[in-house]
């Protein structure tokens, strides 16, 4: 007899799996410290910053310290992947080095395809640039 799992009962188990994982890993910020574990001399102002409360969603979105350098490193590291895979996809590059050392060159092209990589372009239309992070 096979078994069949109900399209109804999907969500319950991958919910029920996010908040195992949300509830075992902690990461312990200054606003948990203070609200949390009750910590009342706490500062729970942004270490880096000292504007904001210092939650995960500051700390990985949010803090104007951050966000210059690390904030560009993190869109960068995942565009480099992505840019890769492109590459590899329209036959522009044949290197299959892994993608932490792949160094996208300023542009790629053949007969079908162009592309750019840190390219400012101008045109008299209006772009949508999407945000992949």
């Amino acid at each position: 007899m096979r078994s069949v799992l109900n399209r109804r009962q999907t969500p319950n188990v991958i919910g029920e799996n996010t908040l195992t994982l949300t509830t075992t890993t902690i990461i312990i910020t200054r606003n948990y410290k203070k609200y949390i574990l009750k910590q009342p001399d706490t500062n729970e102002l942004c270490r880096r910053y000292g504007k904001e409360s210092e939650t995960i969603q500051h700390i990985t979105a949010a803090c104007e310290q951050l966000a210059p350098t690390e904030y560009v490193q993190r869109h960068d590291g995942l565009a480099k992947i992505i840019h890769q895979k492109l590459a590899e996809a329209a036959e522009l590059i044949d290197d299959e080095s892994p993608y932490h050392k792949y160094k996208p060159a300023s542009v790629l092209e053949n007969e079908n395809f162009k592309m750019y990589w840190y390219h400012s372009i101008l045109t008299d239309k209006i772009i949508l640039l999407i945000d992949l992070t």
